[in-house]
């Protein structure tokens, strides 16, 4: 046990005055005559033991109440054997947890009130010469700065809901680092929050010793949550006038199962398709909605369903960014093809240009989607060089062998590629035997039939060049031959896709092109040519989106603004231009959920979308025994847990860091010796 305040120990020295005063009884007796002393008798004597007791007893008393109000005056403290006893200036970091599932009441108001309550008691237990830092899930710049007592107080207040989420390990991280810039010699850090399961990992706290991190716990009333998830578009890209499905998958985070939640999709203000779903318990689900595409340009599109009181997650914005048409140029190295000519000549979705190879111009293939080697003798060095390029940065290249083809030159090229090689060729009529109608190009095109299931006649090949494999090719078979060759092969590159086809598209080499597979092969190959931008970002995360356009930044003005504000924002996003396209960089993006559209010089390039993360959406949370537990797993020995947060904290801070005080039992003490002398003295006197 030590003192505060130990020079207020002098004045046990008092204790001698009673002593005094009882040892020299100053009282002079008087006499008191009686005419008959036969009355005596019925008075209740008193022994000289008895008395001499009553006086000690009332000495005693006296005694005791001087020595326990001097104890009060000197502050006694008793360290508990798990207390934090330390002295010196002290620096204090708090995280206020004001995501959105501190919206949550625990029945008498919302939790980030409550949370706010308790930083301010996390305050109230320092001394005013102390230093504080604030910190949110915004985690913004002004957070890292040193306050004061009553700066900190005001900081506190200003705390609203926020959108954004944190995890909380990568929070505690920040407050570490932050105070070990500071100059206090002793480091505090806390977090206030409910603890949501999803955002806490307790092997992924730091274990830095010289910082105490304190937990506290908000328990909110458990309720279930009904939300949209994510989607997800059944094909690699939308293109006008075709038919699109979209899967949606929902969570429901209640312990009641929910029959035909509605779902809805609206495209801009119309809406485009509604289903149902049955969720089960602590499940999610998913639910494709069909809708055709009748429009082109940026299309601002929601999922919505119905649920509450959480209602932030009720919605899911994405983009879809539509093209009129998709530019294709066809090389031709021996004439026109009828057959790619019949194919896209006419069509309004893709516009196709045709060029023969002596006329070949490199700078064309600006503003083309895809590129279309028919038949060509030879590929040169600096074509592939372009070609390659082109492919990085997005481009569909289609190479259709010659049936002469220059071995040395084509594989040359393809080696840029990580391509299959042209490996000899193989003459006489073979049958395909499988096809991979799992992949993109035939995603609904056959009614949802694979493979020889389908019960479509098979294309016969003759005449075509073997495609050879190194242990770093990269290949996706999808029309293989009955002898395990491939006839057309996929190869992924970069931000584009590499397509082979080892045998040339003419009747002489072919069946292919009088058959149903053809026109979904090369005119898919065309339509999802175009680079897809992403659907939707997360709010708060780190993520590089593609976009669909190419942004020259440094010539044109590059703004984003959101959808139907009330009031018009215009944000400069951070967009960079590589190789591989234009993206869109979103961390420290401070945006609210929904559709956003890219200016170019003033005008709408295309749409972005971003969303609130889900993580938010997961009831899901620790107590204080479940804190407390994996902080003893983890061997986490400058971790706490508050073990009852709604108790006030600031005694609870006061007796940890200083021990538990006890001038005020000192005290009670005290009135009790001086309230039972005055007893001992009222029956004396009987």
């Amino acid at each position: 046990m030590t003192f505060a305040s130990p020079l207020f120990l002098l004045g046990l020295l008092a204790v001698a005055i009673p002593i005094v005063v009882h040892l020299f009884n100053f009282r002079r007796y008087r006499k008191v005559y009686f005419s008959n002393v036969d009355k005596l008798e019925q008075l209740q004597t008193e022994t000289r033991r008895q008395s001499t007791l009553r006086q000690l007893l009332i000495m005693v008393a006296r005694i005791l109440a001087i020595v326990f109000l001097v104890l009060a005056f000197a502050r006694p403290v008793l360290s508990r054997g798990d207390a934090d006893v330390r002295t010196g200036a002290n620096d204090v970091s708090i995280f206020i947890d004001n995501s959105f599932s501190m919206e949550n009441s625990d029945g008498s108001g919302m939790l980030l009130d409550k949370a706010k309550t308790k930083a301010r008691e996390i305050v109230a237990a320092y001394a005013p010469g102390d230093r504080f830092q604030l910190l949110t899930c915004d985690v913004e710049g002004r957070h890292f700065h040193w306050l004061s007592k009553e700066e900190m107080l005001s900081a506190i207040d200003e705390v609203q809901i926020s959108g954004s989420t944190a995890m909380l390990h990568d929070i505690a991280r920040r407050q570490v680092d932050f105070l070990h810039g500071g100059s206090g010699i002793n480091r505090y850090a806390y977090l206030v929050s409910d603890f949501q399961a999803s955002t806490v990992a307790m092997d992924a706290m730091p274990t830095d010793t010289t910082v105490t991190l304190t937990l506290v716990p908000l328990a909110a009333t458990v309720q279930g949550n009904v939300y949209v998830d994510s989607v997800a578009l059944g094909v690699p890209a939308v293109h006008r006038a075709g038919s699109t499905s979209l899967t949606v998958w929902l969570g429901n985070e209640g312990d009641v199962d929910l029959d035909k939640v509605p779902v809805a999709l609206y495209v801009g203000d119309r809406q485009r398709a509604l289903a149902t779903v049955d969720l089960a318990a602590r499940s999610s689900s998913a639910v494709e909605l069909h809708f055709t595409v009748d429009e082109s340009g940026v299309l601002d599109c929601r999922v919505e369903t119905e649920d509450y009181p959480v209602t932030f997650d009720n919605v899911y914005y994405f983009s879809l960014n539509v093209r009129d048409r998709v530019d294709c140029l066809i090389v031709e190295g021996n004439g026109r093809n009828p057959f790619l000519a019949s194919l896209f000549e006419g069509d309004s979705s893709v516009r196709c240009t045709t060029m023969p190879l002596r006329q070949m111009d490199f700078t064309a293939l600006d503003g083309h989607d895809m590129v279309l080697l028919d038949e060509l003798p030879s590929i040169s060095s600096g074509m592939a060089q372009t070609l390659h390029s082109f492919v990085q940065q997005g481009g569909t290249l289609v190479v259709v062998a010659a049936a002469d083809a220059d071995y040395a030159s084509y594989n040359a090229a393809l080696a840029l590629f990580d391509a299959p090689q042209l490996g000899g060729k193989h003459e006489g009529k073979v049958t395909a035997s499988f096809v991979d109608m799992g992949n993109a190009l035939y995603l609904n095109v056959f009614n949802g039939k694979k493979g020889v299931e389908a019960n479509m006649e098979l294309p016969t090949v003759g005449g075509y060049h073997r495609l050879l494999s190194t242990s770093s090719t990269l290949r996706e078979p999808l029309i293989t031959l009955a002898g395990g060759d491939d006839y057309i092969c996929h190869t992924p590159h970069g931000e584009g896709h590499l397509y082979i086809i080892s045998a040339p598209l003419s009747d002489s080499h072919t069946d292919f092109v009088r058959q149903a597979l053809f026109v979904p092969t090369l005119y898919n190959m065309a339509l999802y040519s175009v680079t897809p931008s992403a659907l939707a970002s997360t709010i708060g995360s780190s993520q590089t989106l593609p976009l669909a356009s190419k942004y020259d930044v440094e010539g044109h003005a590059v703004r984003m603004r959101k959808r139907d504000a009330d009031e018009v924002q215009e944000i400069i996003p951070d967009v960079r231009s590589g190789v591989g396209g234009s993206r869109l960089v979103t961390a420290n993006m401070n945006t609210d959920a929904g559709n956003y559209h890219i200016l170019r010089d003033g005008e709408v390039s295309e749409g972005v979308s971003f969303n609130y993360s889900r993580d938010e959406s997961k009831m899901t949370f620790l107590g204080v025994d479940a804190l407390q537990r994996t902080a003893n797993d983890y061997g986490l020995n400058n971790v706490s847990v508050v073990p009852n947060p709604d108790k006030p904290l600031d005694v609870f801070l006061r007796e940890r860091m200083d021990g538990r005080s006890l001038w005020r039992w000192c005290l009670i003490f005290s009135l009790l010796m001086l309230l039972t002398e005055i007893i001992l003295i009222k029956v004396k006197t009987k």
